[in-house]
């Protein structure tokens, strides 16, 4: 009978053959021979000194006179070093050892039983300085980067770009913790507790972490760095792409502990398509991330651009890297944490871009020099981290305080100011559209103007000249059609070409606003190629594209609408261009150019007198009119085209008026002005709205952007659509209601605008960038979507709902202060304190609740005099009573059909005091 021999057939092998991993279970197979006749296999293993004894086999085989046996390894703690051999008896009582084996207990990767994608669904999170934006999910993970711009640069492209999970740098950036046990990353929520907020009104993110298993905390500080304490290049430019994150690691027990903390790195550069690659620079101690390019006949769909990102753990500590897949790595450190003391460990990822492929120079001159910035003596993070708040706080100097009964309404008006800023791209000038995907990350030029012109409402100018300048650049892009595509990258290459005449519309009427608040004729004078290009496109001149013409019949402009999938003559999209048209003209005065003023104002006048302001008649299609005959309301559209994202004239394929209630057609009256909101025209349409509203939703205070009448008697298929709660749709209806209010001193109007106002509020994520997907109380079962992106359908719209609600503006042309305030009947007071670039004002109007008493106090400090206009609406005041003021002034004018009074005053140079008591 042989002698009965035992070895280690297989080392210890964690996964799939692979390393052993923390907190997983391992095996080794262990050979016997002879064959496993009355034998029993067993393990002995060591786990660093901890003795676990002897782990039984389990026989698998007999194979060329071999016995073979299968030891499963129970999980252990990261870095655990085992010890192991395999023991034989014989039932006769024989016993055979093998030597000795070791194996080291790797990191374990971040759990994805759940879902194939590693970090949730969904990242509401973002930090930039403005030409880098990164994404950040709910448990501060690192969703994203957008780079080199704050959203997709015309050489990034997204392999997934239409998808809400679509990344362009990035997959994840997790970090996790490893405390006598696996790695428990912070992205599993059975280990950790998670709450995220804000640090102040910054643009820092704050995520802390609560162990479940023990008193560990964990803060995790987000932030792009910003300010003069910036690393250059070896050029010595500027590097902007500096993304920190910071760990502080605090241990509440009363005992040091020995812990691993780690970061799981998944990348995805440009798309992860292309010359691309992850290695270990042992040399410099970082993990680089590179896509040098990717060539395609369609320029379009090439990667022309070489993109690196370096990885790395501060200096204060020894760091490992392991990688784990073709695009992950994990870096390591191992970290003492004594009792009470919080420990800091930090993650810079810094980016590199330059606008050819193949370039191999790009490390050494971009990255090398940041990491030597980074780990320098000389650079104090804590520093860094100040200075960018600091530049976030001067930011957010000039935004208004409100002064109103609810505070939500203010810190709602900042964080939208914060995330506004965050889609503009300060060296481009242009403004992503929204960050959720890389479908959004694009610059609209309709989205680019509103935002800006709300920026500039806030003080906030220069983010609206740079949105001009930027439209004013590209402009020549478009060679030979003349109008502004729908959408182009941040840095201005055009990416969709759809025709949309309100693009263009709006750029005239967004110039004269911007003009009116700042009083400068001469930029005005600079782009005066722009307003001259605008005006050919809204007289019907695109410069030879057959989806954007003048229908002569209608006497309206055809072009794809403001949803850019549907072409038509649309009401919203006509306004437009009679209120650019019109803009344009005052302009063109301005300017010495009067005959050519004269021209534009009368093809404004034809648009809005034959095209939009007659009524249509039934059965009709080639008769002009936008007013239906039979509801005296206004019509969204007519000459509709049933081919989707496509135009025709063919009138098999096309609508004569759309049954759609668009809520844009409020523009008319809001933010246009060319009609007065209480018109009985739009009265009626917007009564439609919100009837047809009140039929889909359980909660009226909330709207979609399109709904139809209810029960129409024709509908075609074009019109079965989904409809979704839409923050523009609301928002619009809010800021109309409100001027409806001003109009006819009805306070109802006021009240429900304050109704809608607080549905959407209550409905903002945690950190107020976003709708959450229910609200408190009741819900429709619509979804709670933006499609298209944030930026304008919800924070510009937010912001001047906010500003149309304190009513204070101010006219840099004719220095002339407006105060027309909003005090529904719910509140005791409203006020607000704004700088204007003639001074700062505060005011505070008061009114017991139910009481007819209004005490209006008016506090001034100027650089120069002004003339305060106030319009006071005052709804139930039938007389206006007992008249005090505290200086000299007239008694206003009264209404008391609507309870409106006005009166004006002119405003010293200096500090002055003012108040008045009336009802």
């Amino acid at each position: 009978m042989a002698m009965l021999a035992t070895w280690i057939e297989t080392a210890a092998k964690g996964r799939s053959a692979g390393p052993i991993r923390a907190g997983m279970w391992s095996a080794t197979v262990i050979g016997t021979h002879p064959v496993e006749h009355n034998q029993r296999v067993w393990l002995e293993i060591l786990a660093d000194d901890l003795d676990l004894g002897r782990i039984p086999a389990y026989w698998i085989e007999n194979k060329a006179g071999n016995s073979f046996w299968h030891a499963p390894i129970p999980p252990q703690a990261v870095g655990v070093r085992l010890h192991y051999r395999s023991v034989a008896e014989h039932e006769g009582g024989e016993i055979a050892l093998s030597v000795h084996q070791d194996s080291i207990v790797r990191p374990n990767l971040p759990d994805r039983t759940e879902s194939p994608d590693l970090l949730g669904a969904t990242a509401e999170g973002l930090v930039g300085n403005r030409m880098m934006t990164v994404r950040i999910d709910g448990r501060g993970s690192t969703y994203d980067v957008y780079f080199p711009t704050v959203g997709l640069h015309s050489n990034v492209r997204p392999r997934e770009g239409d998808l809400p999970q679509s990344r362009s740098h990035f997959r994840a950036i997790a970090g996790g913790l490893a405390i006598g046990r696996r790695l428990d990353w912070f992205t599993e929520r059975a280990a950790w507790e998670s709450f995220q907020n804000y640090s102040g009104v910054t643009n820092l993110l704050t995520t802390e972490l609560t162990w479940r298993h023990g008193p560990i905390r964990v803060l995790i500080t987000d932030f792009v760095a910003m300010g003069d304490n910036m690393p250059r290049n070896q050029g010595r430019e500027k590097s902007p792409g500096q993304y920190i994150k910071r760990f502080r690691i605090t241990n509440e027990g009363t005992e040091l502990r020995q812990a691993m903390i780690a970061v799981y790195v998944q990348a995805e550069i440009n798309g992860g398509v292309g010359d691309i690659g992850l290695s270990w620079h042992d040399q410099d101690r970082a993990l680089l991330a590179i896509n040098r390019g990717h060539f395609h006949s369609n320029r379009k769909l090439a990667r022309d651009s070489t993109i690196e990102f370096a990885l790395a753990l501060d200096p204060h500590g020894d760091v490992d890297c392991e990688p784990t897949g073709p695009n992950e790595a994990i870096l390591y450190r191992w970290i003492e944490l004594p009792a009470g003391k919080p420990v800091s460990v930090d993650l810079l990822v810094s980016g590199a871009f330059t606008g050819w492929s193949g370039d191999r120079g790009t490390f050494e001159h971009w990255l090398r020099p940041a990491l030597t910035w980074f780990r320098s003596p000389d650079t104090d993070l804590n520093q860094v981290e100040q200075l960018t708040a600091l530049e976030w706080d001067r930011f957010v100097e000039p935004v208004p305080d409100l002064h109103f009964p609810r505070a939500s309404y203010a810190v709602s008006l900042r964080r939208s100011a914060l995330a506004a800023a965050l889609h503009a791209d300060a060296e481009h000038g242009a403004v992503a559209s929204g960050l959720d995907r890389g479908l959004s990350a694009y610059c609209w030029p309709r989205d680019a103007l509103w935002v800006g012109d709300a920026m500039e409402r806030l003080g906030h100018s220069e983010i609206s000249r740079g949105v001009l300048l930027w439209l004013n650049k590209v402009r020549t892009t478009h060679h030979p059609f003349l109008y502004w595509f729908q959408k182009y990258s941040i840095d201005g290459v055009p990416e969709w070409e759809t025709p949309a005449v309100d693009q263009t519309a709006m750029i005239p009427w967004s110039l004269e606003r911007y003009y009116r608040h700042t009083g400068d004729l001469a930029f005005v004078s600079s782009v005066w190629p722009l307003v001259e290009q605008a005006t050919r496109v809204c007289q019907g001149d695109s410069g030879g594209h057959p989806g954007l013409t003048m229908d002569e019949s209608l006497n309206l402009i055809c072009s794809a609408g403001m949803g850019d999938q549907i072409f038509g003559s649309f009401l919203y999209s006509n306004a437009c261009v009679v209120a650019g048209l019109r803009a344009a003209a005052r302009l063109a005065t301005l300017v010495g150019r009067a005959e050519t003023a004269k021209q534009w104002q009368a093809f404004a006048d034809r648009i809005w007198n034959e095209g939009i302001l007659r009524e249509a008649a039934t059965g009709r299609r080639d008769t002009p009119g936008m007013i239906d005959p039979d509801s005296g309301r206004f019509l969204s559209g007519r000459g509709i085209s049933t081919l989707r994202d496509l135009w025709t004239h063919h009138p098999d394929f096309l609508l004569d008026r759309s049954d759609k209630l668009d809520v844009s057609m409020l523009g008319l009256a809001v933010p246009l002005g060319l009609l007065p909101a209480s018109d009985p025209r739009l009265v009626k349409t917007a009564q439609t709205i919100l009837r047809a509203n009140n039929k889909v939703s359980g909660d009226p205070d909330v709207l979609a952007r399109l709904s139809y009448e209810p029960n129409p008697a024709n509908r075609s298929t074009l019109s079965q659509v989904q409809q979704e709660v839409s923050s523009l749709g609301t928002f619009w209806m809010v800021r109309y209601l409100l001027q409806l209010g001003r109009e006819t001193g009805q306070g109802r109007h006021w009240n429900r605008a304050i109704a809608m106002i607080e549905a959407i509020l209550t409905r903002m994520s945690p950190l107020g960038l976003i709708l959450r997907p229910t609200g408190r109380g009741p819900e429709s079962a619509r979804m709670v979507a933006n499609p298209g992106g944030n930026a304008w359908r919800l924070h510009a719209m937010l912001i001047n709902t906010m500003l149309d609600l304190a009513g204070l503006e101010y006219d840099a042309v004719d220095r002339r202060l407006t105060l027309q305030p909003i005090l529904p009947g719910p509140w005791p007071h409203t006020g607000i304190s704004r700088s204007f670039p003639c001074g700062k004002i505060t005011f505070r109007l008061e009114r017991p609740i139910g009481g007819n008493v209004h005490r209006l106090r008016v506090e001034s400090e100027l650089n120069v005099p002004v003339v305060l206009q106030v319009k006071m609406t005052c709804p139930g005041l039938t007389e206006l009573g007992p008249w005090h003021a505290a200086h000299t002034t007239l008694e206003p004018s009264f209404d008391p059909a609507t309870g409106r009074l006005c009166w004006s005053i002119r405003l010293p140079f200096g500090s002055s005091d003012w108040s008045w008591t009336w009802g």
